[in-house]
């Protein structure tokens, strides 16, 4: 079992080292405040667009919030450990991993592929496309063949697992690069600009479509580095200096960072949507996830904290995972078609039903298993 292990001396180096400054109070321990609820936010996006308001809603902009997240919640975790223990155990993490997401997703599958053999649901087997969803290379799957479908008709969404996955599979390393003081903050903004460049390059030199350049892990893993990169600046005092806590700079910023977030999405521009559009939400998230995390008490983060709304980013996996599915049979078979707000209705009523259940019926042992790994 790989193990990373780097003694206590090890921390005394540059400012931007784990060693230097420590986690603010709101990360140091236990839960993160406001995560649950941006994960109740990111998903309801991701939700309404697929539902039919794509016109109005950006939904892969609440797939970049989920990749943001990560990011942040990972890095977060890896300080923590990396402070309790002088270590990060990479093999225990890739167990967490698996059993955090295998199981609601491989239940999920299952039923779509049972749906789809009864006929109730749309879709073609392929084996390549299941082994795409199980392995973790959907993404390329639908990049290289576009038309195949997702074996179920609506198991697109699975491609941002695939982005995920593949990035934790060199994280860790880079992670403890950092600890020894071998990567810097100054090299993880630097490969932030080498990713926008490639991005630049596949979308004017090698031509690469729009959704290719959107689902495809060398070109969309920045989404998760800038929330890796804000952890590490929480870590060293960075962000609270570029970001102070008091109210009016706070309001000016987060304010400022939404206004730009909005000008990101209405932008029509196909060159700045297929390069920079990433780059640039990505700052802004950053400000928007410091002052959440750090600030859960101002008044615009008060209601990602209210019980119902953490309740439904608890279960926000697997509507992700099914909510899609859904929404197409419902369509399939005609249910509700007359009347938009009560299809909504319905298809929200049954995703989170049917995410309640995988939280509380299939997910409870692989829980319990994680937290022995924790």
């Amino acid at each position: 079992m790989m193990r990373g292990d780097v003694a206590r001396s090890a921390r005394a180096g540059p400012v931007e080292a784990p060693g230097a400054g420590s986690l603010p109070p709101t990360l140091a321990r236990g839960a993160i405040p406001s995560l649950d609820g941006i994960r109740a936010v990111s998903v309801a996006i991701v939700f309404f667009a697929h539902a039919g308001l794509s016109d109005a809603i950006a939904g892969g902009f609440g797939v970049t919030i989920f990749f943001f997240l990560s990011g942040f919640l990972i890095t977060t975790l890896f300080l923590r450990e990396w402070r309790d223990t002088d270590s990060i155990h990479i093999g225990k993490f890739y167990v967490r991993r698996f059993l955090r997401l295998s199981p609601p997703l491989f239940f999920t599958l299952g039923v779509g592929y049972l749906l789809v053999w009864l006929g109730f649901a749309d879709g073609k087997f392929e084996p390549l496309a299941i082994l795409s969803q199980l392995l973790y290379f959907h993404n390329y799957y639908l990049a290289a063949f576009p038309d195949a479908g997702s074996v179920v008709v609506g198991l697109q969404p699975l491609w941002s697992l695939s982005v995920e996955e593949h990035f934790y599979l060199i994280f860790p390393l880079i992670f403890l690069l950092f600890t020894r003081g071998k990567v810097r903050v100054s090299h993880i903004v630097a490969l932030l600009v080498a990713i926008v460049a490639w991005r630049y390059f596949r979308w004017q030199v090698l031509l690469d479509t729009q959704w290719t350049i959107y689902i495809s892990t060398d070109t969309r893993f920045d989404s998760i580095l800038y929330g890796c990169l804000l952890a590490l600046m929480e870590r060293n005092g960075a962000a609270a200096r570029v970001m102070p806590p008091d109210n009016r700079r706070l309001t000016l910023l987060v304010f400022g960072a939404l206004a730009v977030l909005a000008l990101s999405i209405l932008a029509r521009d196909m060159t700045f949507r297929s390069t920079l559009r990433y780059t640039v939400q990505g700052i802004a998230l950053m400000v928007v996830f410091h002052y959440a995390v750090t600030r859960p008490d101002y008044w615009l983060f008060r209601p990602l904290n209210l019980g119902w709304v953490r309740t439904i980013g608890l279960y926000s996996y697997s509507i992700y995972l099914a909510h899609y599915v859904i929404i197409r049979i419902l369509h399939k078979h005609d249910w509700f078609e007359g009347n938009a707000a009560l299809f909504i209705a319905a298809a929200a009523v049954i995703s989170i039903a049917y995410a309640a259940f995988v939280w509380h019926v299939i997910e409870p042992l692989p829980r319990r298993l994680r937290h022995r790994f924790a």
